[in-house]
């Protein structure tokens, strides 16, 4: 699949991004969200995290992916992948969480020192090449 809008961006401006997109979407003061929403947008997540590989709440010695659920209740939700998760992989269960998401949420994955934002309802803004992320997605 190839169907996504991309746009190469750095990290200031993905920064820049996702929180415009959390104060569009989010239901308080700074894009806060309920817990209860964020508990549900963050167990999605990581349901769909664990069918692309593992995933493990806190950080994980050898998990794929690794997420924190208690940081900031805001519709954008930043995962850390290991390095050898290839980026078309995360961008992969990106799209599928947000496409079949209860509510409107982003996906962010720190690739230090690459970036990866995924935005509904299929937009890409990264630090990698677009070739980079279609190679498998």
């Amino acid at each position: 699949m190839k169907d996504f809008d991309y746009k190469k961006a750095d990290s200031g401006k993905i920064e820049q991004i996702g929180s415009s997109f959390c104060l569009e979407h989010g239901d308080g003061e700074n894009g806060v969200i309920p817990d209860a929403e964020y508990d549900l947008l963050f167990d999605h997540l990581a349901a769909v995290l664990g069918r692309h590989g593992s995933f493990t709440e806190g950080h994980g010695a050898d998990a794929d992916f690794s997420g924190y659920r208690y940081v900031d209740q805001i519709p954008w939700i930043t995962i850390v992948p290991k390095a050898r998760v290839a980026p078309f992989t995360a961008l992969a269960a990106a799209l599928e969480a947000i496409q079949t998401a209860h509510r409107p949420f982003s996906v962010s994955f720190d690739y230090y020192p690459e970036s990866l934002l995924v935005l509904p309802p299929k937009q890409v803004f990264s630090t990698f090449s677009r070739e980079a992320l279609e190679a498998q997605v």
